[in-house]
């Protein structure tokens, strides 16, 4: 694990809940893939979404992103709740640091379901 964002989750992160989201078989009356949940506490550092990231969508504000910093192997799709709240994962980046990861972040958009 990296050393440098290590410390900083071990003094800025917090408890979020990650639910890593697996596609499974087709179903055949449906044709739609049958999609399992797994679910996993891991340290994240959350912050405020900044105007210029966000994407324009119909129904959706500034407050309803986040943006995630972590470990994890985040993918796009997956969901994390944050403080009652549960975000849909948008596209997340991995950045390195001398070919060793050093973290991801990720823009998460709040679920209106």
């Amino acid at each position: 694990m990296p050393y440098r964002f290590d410390a900083v989750l071990s003094s800025e992160g917090e408890d979020v809940t990650w639910h890593k989201r697996s596609e499974g078989a087709v179903d055949p009356e449906t044709g739609d893939r049958a999609i399992t949940w797994t679910t996993e506490t891991v340290k994240a550092v959350v912050q405020p979404s900044s105007v210029s990231e966000v994407p324009l969508e119909a129904g959706y504000t500034l407050e309803d992103h986040v943006r995630i910093f972590c470990l994890a192997d985040i993918q796009q799709g997956d969901r994390i709740t944050h403080q009652s709240m549960t975000y849909e994962v948008l596209a997340p980046h991995a950045f390195y640091f001398r070919g060793q990861l050093e973290y991801r972040v990720a823009l998460a958009r709040r679920l209106t379901v």
